[in-house]
């Protein structure tokens, strides 16, 4: 071990010092592939070199996003050595969520697997000092967004300096770094091992992640040191032998509560290995606390083991709300001083100066207030009680709800939203519950009233066509696909408005649209006005048609399908289409002649028609009357008048039109649409629904040539389902932070004083949908459903059901990908089951597994076959 007497300023000095002892010892190895301490410290001084001149130094702050491998270890200590700060960005995040920190860092510099990009300045002059920034970790943040931790040299250096001394770490232990850099959890193995003489091992991530793989590499590789979390190291030993996960000699534990019922458990599988429970936020520096689990364990009120006393140069107090020690026994917050306690927050000095505070007690210098309620014991350790505020561990990372909450109520179609977690331990979920965006004037009052899926009521006609339209609409987004945007303050023109959920979906892309809504068919006008009304804004609705010129006509207005009411509708043609629509959508269920016959039935009835004098005028009339300077996007859904509607735009109002979407019904009409709007200087696209197949309806889409600059982002989803909101928040924040379950609320319970009363939340649900799951058809989805409902504990496992819609969560995917090996024989990865979620897509990629490995076998075993008789 290095010389505590005489440590050196830097972090990346202790390393050098460590190189300098024993330069021909290994320092790291990642699959395979090993670095001596000198090659290790030359790869580095040579990177640093580059870095300087690039502009490092002294608190300048610069971005890794490396992969889990030797590389990554090679780029943090080349960022030290060139005298600035890493900021450490695990590649998983989010695109959205790597941007965002590498913007709020100030990041002139990234580093990618070695690769130097960013805006270079001048060489820096000066070396770091110990007060200079070593790195910056963006953790969870109360205010809405992730907050940066400035940790400074002499903050880590005294911790490597204390935890060496704690787990007295000697020369040649090998530890294991399993968690991201991302966060400081693996700081207590990665400088610590590379500071004594240790050797390194980078676990590749696909190890961390399967139970088989991670026990193998611990067991095989001889792992000394382990630093993992309580819940991470029991989804890793759900695997045969759970006692090859764990290390030879220590075991250190942290970033949650550790139950004293799991400690006995691993006490028992490992007798001769040491066992800590580390505690510390990341603002003072890894850990400041830290326990040895004894052979027999102490009693707590929390039934949770002690967080344990102070590191080496760690100070602590505990006090009440009113700022004064608590006697022992007694529950108050905990604060912790010392060297470990980081420079403060990242550009936030006002949450700096919240957090970060001059010591009640006298002490000397600033503590930080950690939130943490804890009780100080008889024997002087320290017993963890819960939070004094909403924050939430989870598999080791700090969780604010705050900021889930506020990704949530970014999404166009949420009001409010709540965040927290139910459950403990490795069962613990993250569930949000989300109160959709509401319409100003409610409309339960009226006569014909509809609820879309997310619990928004609207005014309809009847229920079949309604939820036809909104599967278009919000659904398909058949209107807002290649190319088309709605932006804050367009103007949109809806020809054929029907009752207007066009004017909703619009209403929650965008704020401050100019709406103009044409529909002449009466009943239909009237559910319009009554939806525009209810969404606000200027939403205009008109009670006529667009036409070719300005006249009356006569409209066939089918009753139970208005959807194909219009100028130039034909009941027998229309009911076609409709039968057709429904096989289409039906496949092969119940394809009998019987069956056909029903629905012909069903249709003869929806098709019932009636006719009234409607009048129709020219898209150029309205432009003229309404002084309309611009179109940004018109809707067309006419019924075979598409192109009457076009010829009603003059040559001089054409240049207004920025986008068109127009739903054609005439296979004909067709060719002269999109030859008028590429005369027009449009770029057109063409697509047929599959759902409309066999029909002549299609889309057709026109935009104007060029950058497209306005416009919602893609990733929008409006349809307020558990499935998009997850799609919307894992877009936004890691993994970790994407809540297992979501719950549509009406309101949220209040109190009687009007907070959210949180103990009156309900425990979620599965999905509506499932009230009749269709049934697993192979051996293959019979078995996995199986393993599915003795993890997530939920019964009837349907086909399309999704993983985590019903509770899953990181974790437990973990401990399925070990029960599908013993199951199936097969390598499957946690990443496939993000990527295929539901029991079906699984056991898709599960089956393209064994037919492979099978196939191999097969090939194998034929060559072995022929060698033989050639012998």
């Amino acid at each position: 071990m290095f010389d505590v007497k005489e440590t050196p300023a830097c972090l990346h000095d202790l390393v050098r010092a460590q190189a300098r002892r024993t330069p021909g010892a290994a320092a790291v190895v990642y699959e395979g592939e090993k670095v001596s301490y000198a090659e290790l410290d030359e790869r580095a001084e040579a990177l640093a070199a580059t870095l300087r001149q690039a502009g490092a130094g002294p608190d300048v702050r610069i971005g890794i996003v490396t992969e889990r491998s030797l590389q990554l270890v090679v780029d943090i200590l080349a960022v030290l050595k060139a005298g600035a700060a890493y900021v450490p960005i695990d590649p998983a995040f989010p695109a959205a969520r790597i941007a965002m920190i590498l913007q709020d860092a100030g990041a002139r510099i990234l580093l990618a697997a070695g690769a130097v990009t960013g805006r270079h300045s001048p060489p820096a002059a000066s070396a770091a000092g110990p007060e200079a920034l070593a790195y910056v970790i963006y953790t969870s943040g109360s205010t809405g967004r992730p907050k940066g931790v400035c940790v400074e040299h002499r903050n880590i250096v005294n911790y490597v300096k204390g935890v060496s001394r704690e787990l007295r770490l000697r020369a040649g232990m090998r530890h294991a770094l399993v968690s991201t850099v991302a966060a400081d959890l693996g700081n207590t193995v990665l400088f610590p091992a590379l500071a004594t003489g240790g050797c390194l091992h980078v676990m590749a991530r696909n190890r961390t992640e399967d139970p088989e793989l991670f026990a193998d590499y611990v067991s095989r590789q001889g792992i000394d040191v382990l630093k993992i979390t309580p819940s991470h190291l029991h989804a890793v030993q759900s695997a045969p032998r759970p006692a090859r996960a764990l290390p030879r000699e220590r075991l250190v534990l942290g970033g949650e509560p550790l139950p004293l019922a799991r400690a006995a458990e691993l006490r028992a599988l490992a007798p001769h290995c040491e066992i800590y429970n580390h505690y510390g936020p990341t603002e003072t520096t890894v850990g400041a606390l830290m326990y040895r689990v004894p052979e027999t364990l102490p009693q707590t009120r929390s039934g949770t083991v002690p967080i344990g006393a102070p590191l080496p140069g760690a100070r602590v107090h505990v006090i009440d709300a009113n700022g004064m020690p608590c006697a022992r026994g007694a529950q108050g917050e905990l604060l912790i001083g010392g060297a470990g306690v980081a420079r403060g927050y990242l550009g936030r000095d006002d949450l700096t100066r919240e957090k970060f505070v001059a010591d009640p007690v006298g002490g000397p210098g600033r503590v930080y207030r950690t939130g943490d309620l804890v009780r100080l014991l008889p024997d002087g350790n320290i017993e963890f009680c819960g939070r004094s505020d909403d924050q939430i561990k989870l598999g080791g990372h700090r969780v604010e709800p705050a900021e889930v909450e506020h990704v949530l109520r970014e999404h166009g179609g949420v009001r409010q939203a709540l965040v927290r977690a139910r459950n403990e331990g490795d069962n613990a979920q993250l569930v949000a519950y989300v109160v959709p965006r509401r319409l100003e004037q409610p409309l339960w009052n009226h006569p014909s009233v509809h609820v879309l899926p997310d619990g928004t009521p609207v005014a309809h006609l009847n229920r079949n066509e309604t939820e036809y339209i909104f599967e278009e609409i919000f659904v398909r987004r058949a209107y807002c696909r290649h190319g088309i945007s709605i932006a804050d303050g367009d103007c949109i023109l809806d020809a054929g408005a029907n009752v207007g959920l066009f004017t909703v979906f619009a209403s929650r892309m965008a704020k401050d649209l100019t709406i103009l809504a044409f529909e002449p068919n009466p009943p239909a006008f009237e559910r319009l006005q009554a939806n525009a009304k209810a969404w606000g804004g200027r939403v205009l609705c008109l009670p006529y048609g667009l036409s070719s010129d300005e006249k009356w006509a006569d409209f066939t207005f089918f009753e139970g399908m208005s959807l194909l009411s219009g100028v130039y509708a034909d009941p027998a043609k229309e009911s076609r289409v409709v039968e057709t629509y429904v096989l289409n959508g039906n496949g092969a269920h119940r394809m009998d002649a019987g069956w056909n016959a029903e629905v012909a039935q069903i249709v003869e009835e929806r098709m019932r028609a009636s006719t009234a004098r409607v009048k129709l005028r020219t898209l150029s009339q309205v432009i003229a009357e309404h002084r309309l300077e611009r179109i940004d996007l018109l809707k067309i859904n006419v019924e075979k008048s598409e192109l009457d509607v076009l010829r009603g735009v003059c040559a001089a109002d054409w240049p207004k039109v920025r986008q068109l979407v127009i739903e054609v019904d005439r296979r004909s009409d067709v060719e002269p649409i999109t030859l008028l709007l590429r005369a027009q200087g449009f770029e057109v696209c063409i697509e047929q629904d599959p759902l409309l197949q066999k029909t002549d309806l299609c889309y057709v889409y026109a935009l104007r040539p060029g950058p497209r600059l306005r416009g919602t982002p893609a990733a929008t989803d409006l349809v307020l389902s558990p499935g998009s909101l997850r799609k919307h928040v894992a877009e936004h924040l890691p993994r970790h932070m994407v809540p297992s379950a979501f719950v549509l609320m009406d309101k949220l319970p209040l109190t009687a004083n009007g907070k959210v009363d949180r103990d009156a939340l309900p425990a979620p649900e599965l999905p509506a949908q499932r009230s009749d799951p269709l049934p697993p058809r192979t051996a293959t989805e019979t078995a996995l459903a199986a393993i599915w409902s003795e993890l997530l504990q939920v019964e009837h496992i349907g086909m399309q059901d999704d993983f985590f819609d019903l509770g899953g969560q990181s974790l437990l995917a973990i401990r399925m990908v070990a029960r599908i090996r013993e199951a199936f024989g097969v390598e499957v990865k946690v990443r496939n089951l993000f990527e295929r979620p539901t029991l079906h897509g699984l056991c898709e990629v599960i089956d393209g597994m064994v037919w492979a490995q099978n196939n191999s076998r097969g090939a194998s075993g034929g060559a072995n076959d022929r060698e033989q008789l050639a012998l």
